[in-house]
């Protein structure tokens, strides 16, 4: 299997986040309690820190089986525009990219799971923090609001 969405490798550290944006969700800043915005910071924190190590396994994975992150980036976009037997690389490129996929693809849902459980440690339900999460980064007042909080 191969991954169809990603233009960088900066984009695999967001894949993550991607199922907390598949439903589209409206809500007003005053609609939740100061506690359940302090849980989503917190959850927040926790997210970054998930993305930052996610990044950190890819490009250590990459640079592992001999690709540069740009070399690795440059496949990856052929990739998704054609068969992966169309894309120019060598044969040791493309073993290093499909193995390289498949351990990405791993670290993305222990990602997932991670996020998973900081939420459900946090006490908010998974609904209510993408709810936060869609109007936080649509809502400079609610983002303005979370910081104060967090202060």
């Amino acid at each position: 299997m191969y991954l169809n969405k990603k233009n960088q490798i900066v984009a695999a550290l967001s894949m993550a986040l991607l199922f907390l944006f598949a439903l589209p969700v409206k809500a007003n800043p005053g609609d939740f309690s100061d506690e359940e915005l302090m849980s989503f910071a917190n959850v927040y924190m926790n997210l970054m820190q998930i993305s930052q190590m996610g990044q950190q396994q890819m490009i250590a994975e990459i640079e592992e089986h001999d690709l540069t992150v740009q070399r690795f980036n440059e496949i990856n976009m052929q990739a998704q525009q054609l068969p992966l037997e169309d894309v120019e690389m060598t044969e040791e490129e493309a073993e290093a990219y499909v193995a390289v996929i498949a351990i990405i693809e791993e670290i993305q849902i222990e990602q997932e799971s991670l996020l998973e459980n900081a939420v459900e440690d946090s006490g908010l339900e998974m609904k209510k923090f993408e709810e936060i999460m869609m109007e936080f980064q649509q809502n400079p007042e609610l983002q303005q609001r979370i910081q104060e909080l967090m202060r």
